[in-house]
C-alpha cells in the first residue's frame, strides 16, 4: 500500500516538472520570436523616427482630378488625357527655328510690339529710324547702316550711282538761271501736281524685306535683347534689338547684325 502511495507520489511529481519545463520553454520561444525584428516592425520604427514636413499643396493632392467636365465618367480616359485637359497642368508649345531659337513672344507686350513693329517697317522700307533711338544711341543706328551697306550693297545695289545721260548731238543748251527762279519753277509745279510730286518723294523708299517676325527675347535686367527675322526674295537677314523701357516709352538701345543670307 505504501509502494503505491509512493508511486503516486512520484508520478505526480514528474508530472508537475514536465508541465513546469514546457511552460518555460514556451516562454523562451516567445521571447526570441519577440526580439526577432519583422518587416512590419522595421517600417512602423522607421515611421515613427522619421521626421515629416507637412504637405505641399494638400488640397491639389487631395482633390479628385478623375473626371473631366463635359465628358461621360463612363469614358475610360488615359491618365495623360485627364492631365492634357486641366489648364493648369498644360503648357503651350511653340515653334523653334534652328539657330533663331524660340518663338515664344509671350514676354514682348504690346508697346514692346508696336514699337519694334515700327522700327521693321523702317528697316525694311528704308525709312528714317532715328526716332525709334534712345538719347545718345544714335552711333548704333549709323553703325547698322554702315554694316547693312557692306553686307547687302551688291544686292541691294545701295552703291549704284547714276552716270549722267550723254548729251544728244544737236541738243540746245539750256539758258543758266538763278537757284531762285528755280525754286520757284519747282514750287509752281508742285503745287500744279501735287500727286507727281508726292510720288518723286516715295521713290527713295526701297523695299529692301517684305516681312519679318519676333523671337524669344533674352531679357538681362530692364534690357530686353529682341532677335528679329526680316525675310525677301534676295536676302534675309536676323538682329538683335536690345530694347529699354523709358518713361513710359520703349527705345532702342543698340542694333546688331547677328545673321544674314543673300540668295
Amino acid at each position: 500500500m505504501n509502494n503505491k502511495k509512493v508511486s503516486a507520489v512520484l508520478f505526480l511529481f514528474s508530472l508537475l516538472t514536465f508541465t513546469f519545463l514546457s511552460c518555460s520553454n514556451n516562454d523562451q520561444e516567445n521571447s526570441v520570436e519577440d526580439e526577432t525584428p519583422t518587416l512590419r516592425y522595421t517600417a512602423n520604427s522607421l515611421y515613427e523616427s522619421t521626421i515629416w514636413t507637412e504637405a505641399v499643396e494638400l488640397d491639389r493632392l487631395t482633390a479628385n482630378i478623375s473626371a473631366v467636365p463635359g465628358v461621360s465618367p463612363r469614358i475610360n480616359l488615359s491618365p495623360l488625357a485627364v492631365l492634357a485637359s486641366k489648364e493648369s497642368f498644360s503648357k503651350k508649345v511653340f515653334p523653334v527655328l534652328g539657330s533663331f531659337g524660340s518663338l515664344d513672344t509671350t514676354l514682348i507686350s504690346k508697346p514692346l510690339r508696336e514699337m519694334l513693329a515700327s522700327f521693321s517697317d523702317s528697316v525694311s522700307k528704308n525709312k528714317p529710324a532715328d526716332s525709334f533711338m534712345a538719347k545718345d544711341c544714335l552711333y548704333s543706328l549709323a553703325l547698322f547702316y554702315s554694316d547693312f551697306n557692306k553686307i547687302f550693297g551688291e544686292c541691294f545695289e545701295l552703291n549704284k550711282v547714276e552716270e549722267p545721260a550723254e548729251k544728244e548731238a544737236g541738243a540746245e543748251e539750256k539758258t543758266p538761271v538763278s537757284e531762285n527762279a528755280e525754286g520757284e519753277a519747282k514750287d509752281k509745279e508742285e503745287s500744279e501736281n501735287p500727286e507727281s510730286a508726292q510720288a518723286e518723294k516715295k521713290v527713295e523708299e526701297k523695299l529692301y524685306f517684305t516681312s519679318y517676325f519676333f523671337g524669344q527675347p533674352f531679357l538681362d535686367g530692364v534690357c530686353y535683347e529682341v532677335p528679329v527675322k526680316f525675310f525677301s526674295d534676295k536676302a534675309t537677314l536676323t538682329l538683335s534689338v536690345f530694347c529699354m523701357e523709358n518713361s513710359g516709352s520703349w527705345k532702342i538701345d543698340q542694333v546688331q547684325i547677328t545673321d544674314w543670307e543673300i540668295f
